[in-house]
């Protein structure tokens, strides 16, 4: 449930991701049997493999052969009668998408599967006449003018304050921590998580999982990922929404007093949470990317952040919800954060945090590829 106060304009001091040093494979490049999404970068695929899977209720086992599980990263080219389907219906929506909508992905997966692997063509009428359900992960937000613009910096102020203040946040120039990890990638087992930040944006996640380390990595400027017993057998580098999104976590993990002007257009609108918690949500938007959604509760915390990729077959978002703050060295920090994706959903806990201490930069660059899909 959302209705909107008033939105502003100002001007973006942060720049956008500049575009990776490396060149990114193209789907095609790396993955054999790619008829239909040629041309766009692994990260996108794997993005567009999660819209499927979303949309329809399936795991990766919902399409592709049942030879996936014996861990061989070539058993996903055998063709299925699923694949060929998902072929068709892309088409299917592309043209229509030329069609009716000047080429914009209006229509996508989501419209007609709606988490159904089989579309209804009748009216649910348990839907028409039971309580309405509100996706919270849709891009709409209604916008209505008239309030006072101040509100938005009133809220970055309020969130500043609520962490500690801005000067003690200036004075945090590096952070190492220590947790747990878990998620659908660790059949939802806790795996010991090393985190490390740098100022002003670099930022650095492994998983130690016991056939080797999942790796994220944002070194200010470019950004990779190596996952184990992945499809991906290799270090991918982040591209488009994925590098945005990478720059992003880093700044929310340790410049939080960046984010006010990492965007040019902001609006507030209000909101609840699923659990009917009241928050202020902020949205900011920058010239041909997609928005951010910055949710803030009562005390001023941010306790979600929502942001969207765009994918050859439409857009899916990433969910980030925050609990759990602490006092570290007198800066509020949460202790537990879960991020939902269509790729995986991973639950963080930290057990210790320890700021400004010495991080080598070895920890920021390209990580490289450990014990790996067998």
């Amino acid at each position: 449930m959302l209705f909107c106060v008033t939105s502003i304009a100002v001007p973006a001091r942060q720049a956008t991701p500049a575009a990776p040093a490396e060149t990114p494979p193209m789907a095609e490049t790396v993955f054999k049997n790619v008829l239909i999404l040629k041309g766009i970068p692994v990260d996108e695929f794997m993005d567009t493999m999660g819209m499927f899977a979303a949309a329809t209720a399936k795991d990766c086992t919902g399409c592709h052969s049942p030879e996936i599980l014996d861990g061989r990263a070539e058993a996903f080219a055998i063709d299925t009668p699923m694949i060929r389907k998902a072929r068709s219906m892309v088409v299917m929506m592309n043209a229509i998408n030329r069609s009716y909508f000047g080429g914009r992905k209006r229509v996508t997966c989501a419209t007609c599967h709606a988490n159904s692997s089989a579309p209804e063509n009748v009216p649910n009428m348990a839907i028409q006449y039971g309580d309405p359900l509100d996706n919270p992960n849709s891009m709409q937000f209604i916008v209505a003018a008239g309030s006072d613009p101040s509100q938005i910096d009133q809220v970055f102020t309020k969130y500043l304050d609520a962490l500690g203040g801005a000067q003690r946040l200036a004075g945090v120039t590096s952070f190492a921590a220590t947790g747990s990890y878990s998620g659908w990638d660790t059949g939802l087992s806790e795996v010991p998580v090393d985190i490390y930040a740098r100022a002003p944006e670099q930022l650095t996640t492994i998983a130690h999982r016991t056939e080797g380390d999942s790796v994220w990595a944002y070194d200010g400027r470019n950004g990779w990922q190596v996952t184990v017993n992945s499809a991906v057998p290799f270090t991918l580098p982040l591209t488009k929404g994925n590098l945005a999104g990478a720059q992003l976590d880093a700044m929310v993990a340790l410049a939080p007093t960046r984010i006010r002007q990492a965007f040019s257009r902001w609006q507030i609108s209000k909101g609840l949470l699923d659990d009917d918690r009241p928050v202020q949500i902020l949205r900011g938007t920058n010239e041909g990317q997609p928005p951010v959604n910055f949710y803030f509760d009562n005390a001023g915390l941010l306790v979600r952040l929502l942001r969207w990729n765009d994918t050859a077959v439409g857009s899916v978002a990433t969910q980030y919800d925050y609990s759990d703050y602490r006092d570290v060295g007198g800066i509020r920090r949460p202790f537990r954060w879960v991020r939902t994706s269509t790729i995986n959903q991973v639950t963080i806990v930290l057990k210790e945090m320890r700021p400004n201490v010495a991080i080598d930069a070895a920890r920021f660059a390209r990580p490289t590829t450990t014990r790996l899909i067998r």
